[in-house]
């Protein structure tokens, strides 16, 4: 699931939408409801703004989860060759 995803799920009821994921207040405006729907969202849709802010949030949380991880495998005194081994997409915070 991308972030935009989980940003828009966990700020409503999302229903779902046909194409892509937006990427602009635009984009985001004109998204299409899946066939059969009304809305993209059961209730109260959150702004683009509300939406963005969670997606920054999320991206820290994620950052913050690698960076603990790679700080666990240092304490164990693990090469960066051993950390890579174990999860590749940790290579940015070695």
């Amino acid at each position: 699931m991308t972030t935009t995803l989980k940003a828009m799920n966990a700020l409503g009821e999302l229903i779902g939408f046909q194409g892509d994921d937006p990427t602009t207040a635009t984009q985001y405006k004109a998204l299409k409801p899946l066939d059969e729907q009304s809305s993209v969202y059961k209730g109260d849709a959150p702004t683009w703004t509300q939406i963005t802010a969670k997606i920054k949030e999320i991206e820290d949380a994620e950052a913050k989860a690698k960076t603990d991880k790679v700080s666990a495998y240092r304490k164990v005194s693990m090469t960066d060759d051993e950390i890579r081994a174990i999860d590749p997409t940790l290579e940015e915070y070695l």
